[in-house]
């Protein structure tokens, strides 16, 4: 009897059909089993909702990140099916004394000012939407929830008060499309391993759309039952937004970024100089959201900025390396430290740079060529990227003229 070779037949990591062949006799394959209907299902979930190759093409924080992320997301569309119904009442549909001009005249001025507001916030914080991406993606949907509450709260207030409340709901929405938007577009940047992120950010659509379909379904049932109980509204409200700040915190705290930007960076340089750098993880989990680690700190700024302490000394110390593309200067009574670079500096240098304020800040001295070495070196160890960072550099750039 011929032997038989067994294979199992898999995509993207995950059984699908077991074959069975002669060994004499390889090219005539036939299939003998097939897995059960709820593999197979699974299978088809991963293919629609996850990005090919899943789990090895994304992040190990990808699962625990997008489930949060759904939850909040669920419960987003509930409390803005809400707030809809309280606007569209305060615009009028359903009073016969409304008037389709000034429903109109209303909805534009809320868009007018939205549109404005975007523009501001985008100016205001745009640069700043890489290197505190979890805190911008934490305050977006914070300031979702407040926007809400406020069309909420719009409905019960007439004649001029009530574009007022809209317009200033619109300009926090504004800004939550803005911050919103932009970090989710760093984290799914974060999420993709193998520069998939096209791919990625298609399927987390596809996932958005179908909590939103759910939640359509679930809204449909919801408001019939709530549209003569302004309390049940008001509960239901509390608790929804409620569980959905809670839900963006957790989905936030699931991020374990391995590029570095300054309290990252201010978090490693501390453990080196402790003696251990922490890992990607403990790095993250210990990153606080909303305050700042060690000194103010003024990245790329002009020269003259970081030379105005220079006939003051004694009241700052300063350190440019052998190469010269950068100056650092720290001003410990002000609590304030300086950088600024050279028009070829490079993003290493940047780094270095950085690396060497934070050093100077903890290890009360400045950094030697051996430490930048030393310090990369542990920090590759560790799974870090250093190729690329977030360290919120400005524009300002020096060169230097013979004389």
């Amino acid at each position: 009897m011929a032997e038989k070779r067994v294979f199992i037949e898999e995509y993207s990591g995950q059984p699908v059909q077991i074959y069975k062949s002669a060994l004499a006799q390889p090219s005539r394959i036939s299939k003998t089993k097939n897995f059960t209907f709820w593999v197979k299902a699974k299978s088809f979930f991963v293919t629609v909702f996850l990005p090919q190759g899943y789990p090895h093409t994304v992040t190990s924080d990808y699962v625990e990140y997008q489930i949060w992320d759904t939850l909040q997301a669920f419960s987003s569309s509930l409390v803005g099916a809400l707030a809809t119904a309280a606007v569209l009442k305060g615009v009028g549909v359903g009073n016969q004394e409304a008037t389709v001009l000034a429903a109109s005249m209303t909805w534009l001025l809320k868009d007018g000012t939205g549109m404005i507001g975007r523009i501001i916030f985008a100016w205001a914080k745009g640069t700043e939407l890489d290197s505190n991406c979890k805190k911008w993606r934490l305050v977006a949907d914070v300031f979702n929830d407040l926007a809400f509450l406020i069309d909420i709260t719009a409905q019960h207030f007439s004649g001029a008060l009530f574009p007022v409340f809209c317009c200033f709901s619109s300009t926090l929405r504004a800004i939550v499309g803005v911050a919103g938007g932009a970090t989710r577009t760093a984290v799914t940047r974060h999420q993709a391993r193998r520069q998939n992120l096209a791919d990625v950010a298609a399927k987390d659509g596809s996932q958005e759309t179908l909590v939103n379909f759910i939640s359509l379904i679930v809204s449909l049932i919801m408001l019939p039952a709530v549209n003569d109980s302004p309390t049940l509204v008001w509960f239901l409200a509390t608790i929804f937004i409620s569980f959905h700040i809670f839900a963006n915190y957790k989905a936030v705290r699931a991020l374990k970024f391995d590029t570095l930007n300054q309290k990252r960076l201010t978090i490693c340089v501390r453990g080196f100089c402790d003696g251990i750098i922490p890992s990607v993880s403990k790095t993250n989990a210990e990153e606080p959201l909303f305050y700042r680690l060690g000194p103010m700190k003024y990245f790329g700024c002009s020269l003259s900025d970081t030379m105005k302490f220079e006939n003051h000394k004694e009241l700052s110390t300063m350190i440019e390396p052998p190469h010269g593309r950068w100056i650092a200067r720290y001003i410990p009574s002000f609590e304030a430290a300086y950088i600024s670079l050279r028009n070829d500096a490079t993003f290493d240098d940047q780094l270095d740079s950085a690396f060497a304020i934070d050093y100077r800040v903890y290890h009360k001295s400045w950094p030697t060529l051996e430490d930048l070495d030393e310090f990369r070196e542990e920090m590759c160890d560790c799974g870090w990227i250093l190729d690329s960072h977030q360290l919120d550099f400005d524009e300002w750039r020096f060169r230097e003229k013979a004389t």
